[in-house]
């Protein structure tokens, strides 16, 4: 339980130090969610590109009008979380909001998480992202993952990581690089 924790502090503080780069979202602005951490059907239906109203929000499946307008993706992204969670839809949901400025100037860095994770993907790299990050924005190891033994595979080379350590000595959690990749091999 306590290695649940640390993700979820670890996580939610991430994106506040990306906000600094960030440019806020405008009315008429078209964003591209990304949904993990809930059942796959919903993924799917919420997982799409939306157009911000000229009011500045736009509407989201089970929570209805969300305000878009004035907030930076990172934060979009948890007031997102935020009301899903207040609604009592999903209990642990992590939403990566970014525009199609930010895929076209490449902006979007990322790191890929495999293996026994809940929702193996490409997820957004953001500064400061460790392997904990990685992990939760993957929902989560599965029932058969080998927790003490998580590869991270970095400019070919491999290093293995035992995560129950990490999630009790939070120092121990490795910083990622853009294009990393980790892998949760089958115990």
């Amino acid at each position: 339980m306590l290695g649940l924790a640390v993700i979820g502090v670890a996580l939610s503080l991430n994106p506040l130090q990306a906000q600094k780069a960030e440019s806020k979202i405008k009315p008429t602005d078209t964003i591209i969610m990304r949904i993990s951490g809930v059942p796959a059907d919903d993924v799917t239906q919420i997982s799409q590109t939306y157009n911000v109203a000229t009011d500045g929000k736009f509407p989201l499946p089970y929570v209805g009008r969300i305000t878009a307008a004035g907030l930076t993706p990172s934060q979009l992204g948890i007031r997102i979380e935020q009301a899903y969670k207040a609604a009592e839809i999903f209990t642990k949901p992590t939403v990566v909001i970014t525009t199609p400025e930010q895929q076209s100037t490449g902006a979007i860095r990322k790191v890929s998480i495999n293996g026994e994770v809940r929702l193996p993907q490409r997820a957004s790299f953001e500064d400061g992202m460790t392997l904990l990050d990685a992990i939760a924005a993957a929902g989560g190891f599965t029932d058969w993952a080998d927790k003490e033994r998580v590869r991270l595979i970095r400019n070919g080379k491999t290093t293995e990581h035992d995560v129950r350590k990490i999630s009790a000595q939070p120092r121990l959690d490795v910083t990622l690089k853009p294009d990393d990749k980790i892998i949760v091999i089958h115990r």
